[in-house]
């Protein structure tokens, strides 16, 4: 299903929050935040969350509750796809311990443990179905907690049609 869209954090101005992260939604399903801004970086907290224009962030929600974004396919091609996964925390944020999937029709194709680092799935060269469907989720980690576990993305799908 589709997640409600919160404007969560007012003193980050443009940034949209997908599963509202102050209310019980949090706790079952985590939260997607992406900074719509063009030109201006977002900032909250501890810099847990310096979020770069068009930058997106996941989170994953207690009791290995997993956010997730989802990518559905438009036409029947051979798709590259790059996924970048990385950490900005600050000096003063413990940084996270997550583990990250990326699934295409809920079948797991590859998963990382990220630990104040980064991470990357890229594929070349595969064949996917209109309708088809790439899920990229994020969970709590080895330390089995989700405190600080945000992690910003890059992800770029191109199909070789383009």
């Amino acid at each position: 299903g589709r997640f409600p869209f919160y404007n969560a954090f007012p003193e980050m101005a443009g940034v949209a929050a997908y599963g509202n992260v102050f209310s019980d939604e949090f706790n079952r399903m985590g939260v997607v935040l992406h900074n719509t801004n063009k030109d201006k970086y977002a900032k909250y907290g501890l810099d847990e969350y310096n979020l770069a224009p068009g930058q997106l962030l996941f989170h994953p929600g207690p009791n290995n509750t997993r956010a997730c974004i989802r990518f559905t396919v438009p036409s029947a091609d051979t798709y590259h796809i790059d996924a970048v996964f990385f950490t900005t925390a600050g000096p003063n944020i413990p940084g996270p311990s997550t583990d990250i999937h990326l699934s295409i029709n809920n079948v797991e194709l590859r998963s990382l443990w990220l630990k104040r680092n980064i991470g990357r799935f890229a594929f070349d060269n595969i064949y996917l179905n209109e309708g088809d469907y790439l899920q990229f989720e994020i969970g709590y980690g080895e330390n089995k907690n989700y405190f600080h576990d945000g992690v910003q993305l890059n992800i770029t799908i191109t199909a070789d049609t383009n």
